[in-house]
């Protein structure tokens, strides 16, 4: 009878903490210290990444920051034009590259996943940089929106007919409207509870995030012999937010160290005078 009154008891709580909308951060903070980390979903610690993805940034760049941010010892494949259709093959076959693609990474332990927002969520999950469990949507919401963001831009540089015109068509008409839309959802780095994109704390988003600004303020300022475009500088949520991010101490230590792949256009546009970067 004891027993029955005990779960009677039990039951009646947690119906009362669900209907008063206190489950998620109750969720939370259990998770949190049954495992040390914050997030809605922990997973165990992460000794060592090997990071299967090119030399250049591209999509392994939000992932290595998030590398460096957390602290995670990790070695890199450094794929070239010609060592690529091999390991591409070798991927396919172990299983490492399930879509033939990279980014991709493979743990000390031989646990191994790719895509690179799917690689991303994980090492977030495991440096307890996931999001809490009732901002998950919001997180969604933002990841799937910043893969729009990048689509933009990538689909008119890897264009055979990329052009001056193109240029300037992006970075006047296109980035105005995509940045826009991520300035209404920015964190106002100012509140004391919502300084990033997935609340008050660093979340394996705001590398997204991060990514893709970075990504447009490089190609604004690069110079092609037209006028140089500070994209930022008509959007200052998300400015203040690229400007603390990137003033992290690892995250700042990262963007100046050599092993750092330097901002390079895929190619040039048609027509442009020159092929160097504006500092």
């Amino acid at each position: 009878m004891e027993f029955i009154q005990v779960a009677f008891v039990l039951v009646a709580a947690l119906c009362a903490i669900y209907y008063s909308g206190q489950g998620p951060s109750l969720l939370r903070k259990c998770n949190e210290i049954l495992t040390g980390k914050a997030g809605c979903a922990p997973v165990g610690d992460v000794d060592f990444v090997t990071l299967h993805y090119f030399a250049g940034r591209g999509r392994g760049e939000p992932i290595r920051m998030l590398l460096e941010e957390a602290g995670i010892p990790y070695n890199q494949t450094n794929f070239t034009k010609d060592t690529w259709p091999e390991a591409k093959a070798a991927g396919i076959k172990s299983g490492y590259y399930t879509y033939g693609q990279v980014p991709a990474i493979v743990t000390s332990s031989g646990f191994h996943v790719a895509q690179s927002q799917a690689v991303l969520h994980y090492l977030g999950r495991a440096a307890g940089m996931d999001c809490d469990c009732d901002l998950m949507h919001q997180c969604e919401v933002v990841a799937l929106g910043v893969e729009d963001v990048r689509s933009k831009l990538s689909k008119m540089l890897y264009d055979p007919e990329f052009s001056l015109d193109m240029r300037d068509d992006y970075l006047q008409n296109v980035a105005p409207v995509w940045l826009g839309y991520l300035e209404k959802i920015a964190p106002n780095v100012q509140a004391k509870n919502a300084g990033f994109f997935g609340g008050n704390r660093v979340t394996w988003v705001d590398f997204l995030v991060f990514d893709v600004l970075e990504n447009n303020v490089e190609f604004g300022m690069y110079d092609v012999g037209r006028p140089l475009v500070p994209v930022l500088d008509q959007f200052p949520r998300l400015q203040s937010f690229y400007n603390v991010f990137k003033s992290r101490p690892r995250i700042a230590d990262y963007l100046k160290s050599k092993k750092r792949a330097e901002y390079k256009l895929y190619k040039m546009p048609k027509g442009a005078s020159t092929q160097t970067k504006a500092q």
